[in-house]
């Protein structure tokens, strides 16, 4: 069973080879669209579009292709801690259950084979998000070099200013990645979506191994404040908070040991041990943290008090959900500032107008004090709710030490500037 803090910075190094994989897609756009503005004709400049999607395309695929094998290795790092670190806790109940001796999971064939189908699986997955988001940004850059053409054939705005008019917009959402569902998600929330999700089922599946093996019934779910909930269905299966840190029984139900399927949405095949998510919002789910463990009914169950209910106070664990999500918000707006930060850097960088270049320097001293008061934002909301920074879900790769000090540098400038002018109001 893995402890729901045990996700915590597990997937920094991943996300940050995606996070440098979509910093080189926004920078690569970028300078294809202000290069773009040498051309002229359209005869040649939409030939020149095509050869830039094609080059654009190649350049994408080769990078994908040079991750691709450091992805895997560390895919297969993270997802083999995962059921290492769950067999280290569930080998006590195990050796209490069994009567035979329980084995590493290095030694089970069924659980290596599960190790490597989840392994897999999880590959998969991350080829499909990188397949389209290569299919993505081609779309993105013609839609923007199209839209840029209009604005200045239309008389709306000259080529540069429209370029980081375009760019900008880019920069702040990000790349995206739609679903064949329609939900669309940032590159990096869908990465660290997989990968978290996929640890916790790999975990899950060789613990199922270990309970088929051990003919076991029941299992135990684990829990933890801030559980998720939902307001329109508090009893149902995507209210986490309502179904944790009970004891359920995988075949079955009888009294105090509702069925483990019914309850959350999971379903064990005891023969087998395969585990399957039946309802993606319940356990093993997407992002979900909790995971379960082998159990025997006469044991006690360390989540529950000495009336039978379980050990944490719903309103307070929902009103630590509802904190965590606004954490979450803030955290997300950091590093789409910085995202911005940086590609205005680039136009600053690469725009050689002299007029447009003005307008541009109070943009991202604009954005510099922006960032600034997000962070302070961030410190003292976690600080007076008594939430833990977590420093990784505000990195950005690529925004380093020097990044960060040029613009706290022009964040200071801009702070001086509306203070003299008396202006407190930063969008």
């Amino acid at each position: 069973m893995l402890r729901p803090d045990y996700f915590y910075g597990k997937t920094d190094k991943l996300v940050e080879m995606y996070q440098d994989l979509e910093n080189w897609i926004i920078s690569d756009i970028a300078t294809r669209l202000i290069k773009s503005g040498e051309l002229s004709g359209t005869a040649d400049r939409e030939l020149w579009k095509l050869q830039q999607m094609g080059l654009h395309n190649t350049e994408i695929v080769k990078r994908i292709s040079e991750m691709s094998g450091k992805s895997r290795n560390e895919v297969r790092k993270l997802l083999r801690d995962s059921v290492m670190t769950s067999f280290s806790d569930d080998k006590e109940v195990l050796t209490q259950i069994s009567a035979s001796d329980i084995i590493s999971p290095l030694k089970n064939n069924m659980a290596i084979l599960a190790m490597n189908a989840e392994l897999i699986k999880t590959s998969g997955e991350l080829d499909n998000l990188t397949k389209t988001t290569i299919n993505q940004t081609q779309k993105d850059l013609l839609n923007m070099l199209n839209e840029v053409d209009y604005r200045v054939a239309s008389g709306m705005q000259s080529y540069s200013s429209a370029v980081c008019e375009v760019l900008d917009r880019y920069a702040e959402s990000g790349v995206m990645v739609e679903y064949p569902t329609g939900t669309k998600r940032s590159l990096e929330a869908a990465v660290r979506c997989c990968i978290v999700t996929s640890m916790n089922q790999t975990a899950a599946q060789v613990t199922n191994i270990y309970i088929a093996q051990n003919k076991i019934e029941y299992v135990l779910v684990s829990a933890h404040p801030g559980a998720r909930y939902d307001k329109k269905n508090p009893t149902g299966i995507p209210s986490h908070d309502h179904w944790q840190g009970k004891a359920y029984k995988i075949i079955g139900s009888e009294p105090g040991f509702p069925n483990l399927l019914e309850s959350t949405g999971y379903k064990i095949d005891i023969e087998t041990g395969t585990g399957t998510v039946v309802n993606l919002l319940g356990l093993h789910g997407y992002n979900c943290r909790h995971s379960h463990g082998p159990w025997r009914k006469d044991m006690v169950n360390k989540y529950l008090d000495e009336n039978g209910n379980v050990n944490i106070n719903a309103d307070e664990s929902q009103k630590l959900y509802d904190l965590q999500q606004k954490q979450r918000f803030l955290e997300r707006e950091i590093r789409k500032t910085k995202r911005e930060i940086m590609a205005k850097k680039q136009e600053l960088d690469m725009i050689a107008e002299t007029d447009v270049k003005e307008i541009l320097q109070p943009q991202y001293d604009k954005l510099a004090y922006k960032l600034r008061m997000q962070n302070k934002r961030l410190q003292s909301f976690c600080k007076n709710n008594d939430l833990q920074l977590q420093g990784d879900r505000t990195k950005v790769s690529g925004f380093n030490k020097k990044q960060s000090a040029i613009a706290n540098g022009r964040a200071t400038a801009y702070k001086n500037k509306i203070e003299k002018n008396g202006t407190t109001k930063v969008e």
